[in-house]
């Protein structure tokens, strides 16, 4: 077997399943990252109500059309909390035709494509990151929100629970379980703003020591030297 490397534990994981045991050795994790220097001086929480984002593509797989029914349940029962959507794509009629069906026209705000700085403004416009995903590897989208010091809600799947630690850098929940999300949703809207900012800067300091693009890029040279011999 070719040496490989994969972006995280669950990665390294799956590929045990299809090598020899004795080929183990052989498969390496690198974690993907971010170019810090572009993820600096994050901004404080914001006031007012509890605001969430979440960006991605507006797909089956990122789960956007649950979150709309968790929001709405975690929304009748707070109807302070905000929701932003970052992103585009197929399901997008679906999403809005679920917005209009509970009447959260002034609670969800679609954003539409964003460019990095419109990703970054709109994660620092937010107290929390909701990650929904049915599928994932290792979210970059959950790395950004962590530079941007934001805690995280997401599913238990894949790499997320490498990123996330619940009760440090956020809530983590089962994929597919809208009333786990939106019990979540609400919990974290409950929580004292010097407990957000706590697991906010947990998440920032996780993100910088486990994913710096600079790093990882050493590994990878290294690993390739040693493969070349």
């Amino acid at each position: 077997m070719t040496p490989c490397v994969t972006v995280s534990s669950f990665g390294r994981s799956q590929m045990y399943r299809w090598a020899s045991s004795d080929d183990w050795p052989k498969v390496q994790t690198v974690h993907c990252g971010l170019d810090l220097d572009r993820w600096s001086d994050p901004a404080p929480l914001p006031a007012g109500p509890f605001h969430m984002v979440a960006v991605g593509r507006f797909a089956e797989q990122k789960g956007f059309g649950l979150l709309i029914r968790g929001f709405a349940e975690a929304w009748r029962q707070n109807p302070a909390l905000r929701l932003s959507l970052v992103g585009d794509g197929e399901l997008r009629p679906q999403i809005e035709a679920l917005i209009a069906a509970n009447g959260m026209g002034d609670a969800v705000t679609l954003l539409g494509w964003q460019d990095e700085s419109g990703v970054r403004a709109a994660m620092n416009a937010a107290h929390a990151l909701v990650a929904p995903s049915f599928a994932e590897g290792l979210p970059v989208v959950i790395m950004e929100a962590m530079a941007c010091a934001r805690p995280i809600i997401a599913t238990y799947i894949a790499g997320i629970p490498e990123l996330v630690r619940p009760g440090h850098e956020g809530w983590l929940i089962p994929a597919g379980d809208a009333d786990a999300l939106a019990e979540a949703m609400l919990i974290a809207a409950a929580t004292d703003p010097e407990v957000l900012a706590r697991m906010g800067a947990s998440a920032r300091a996780r993100v910088t020591a486990r994913h710096d693009i600079r790093v990882s890029a050493q590994r990878l040279k290294a690993l390739f030297s040693r493969a070349t011999g």
